[in-house]
This record gives structure tokens, C-alpha cells and sequence, in this order.
């Protein structure tokens, strides 16, 4: 299969197994809509998430999986807090792991917002189809995000 990147939709309606997020290693998210609606939505995950950040349990370039929630939210840690940049070197860590691990955790589909900034995007976008494009993975990528 191949990643397919669009600026359209609503990520969290994607119709995917899991939903990729974007999340700093302390536990705390910048107060955006996405946010905002990611609270809404899943507050356990929110929950859970401000507590292993205060545990120091989340490591930047790894991936946390919860499966507790219907489509499963996969944590990749690119940034050290919310409103540090997100690293390359950490967005490529995360996308590995996911490369190495996609099938022992069982991922069949996943949606992906914009992992970066605008000037680093573009590497990133390269990335995600350099590492993911081969896997037999349905991957939906929203290059635009509303309040992400």
C-alpha cells in the first residue's frame, strides 16, 4: 500500500484503526482545538498521558500505543514539551519504531496529522514515505489538521 497525503477531512473520522498524535515526552499538550477536542473525545488517554509525562516514563522518538479507545491513539513523541519544536531526529525515531513494530502490535490502518512545522515538513513528508510507503499498511496523512 502507500501513504496517502490530504488536506481534507477530519482525522478523527478517518475511518482508520488508529489515529497517529503528535506529543511532547512531559505529558502536556499546547491548548489548541485539537486539543481541546482530543480531551472531549478521550480523557482517560489525556489522563493517562499527563501521568507517564510526570513519570518521565515517555521518551522522545519512541511511540506509545492505547488501545483502550475506539480508533486506537498512537503516541509519537517528537517533541520535549508542547511548545518546543518537534525534532527531526525524534520524528524519525517514532516513524522506525512504528516501521519496526507495525506488526507485532497489530496495526492494520492508521491516520497521521502533520508531524512538524512547516520549514521541517517537508523532510518529514519525504520520511513518512521513504520508511512507511512499502508496508502493507492503509496510511492517511492530514497535511492540515484544523488547531493541530
Amino acid at each position: 500500500m502507500t501513504v496517502t497525503f490530504t488536506n481534507e477531512g477530519d482525522i478523527f473520522a478517518a475511518g482508520t484503526q488508529a489515529i497517529g498524535l503528535a506529543l511532547a515526552a512531559n505529558g502536556q499538550a499546547a491548548a489548541t482545538p485539537f486539543a481541546t477536542t482530543l480531551h472531549d473525545r478521550y480523557p482517560v488517554f489525556v489522563s493517562e498521558y499527563g501521568k507517564r509525562g510526570r513519570a518521565g516514563t515517555l521518551l522522545p522518538g519512541s511511540v506509545w500505543l492505547w488501545r483502550d479507545a475506539q480508533p486506537w491513539l498512537v503516541g509519537l513523541i517528537v517533541r520535549e514539551t508542547p511548545h518546543s519544536p518537534a525534532r527531526l531526529r525524534f520524528i524519525e525515531q517514532a516513524i522506525l519504531a512504528l516501521y519496526r513494530d507495525w506488526q507485532r502490535e497489530g496495526l492494520r490502518g492508521l491516520a497521521l496529522p502533520r508531524l512538524a512545522d512547516p520549514p521541517e515538513w517537508r523532510a518529514v513528508r519525504d520520511m513518512l514515505g521513504h520508511y512507511l510507503d512499502a508496508l502493507p499498511l492503509h496510511i492517511v496523512v492530514y497535511e492540515h489538521v484544523p488547531g493541530g
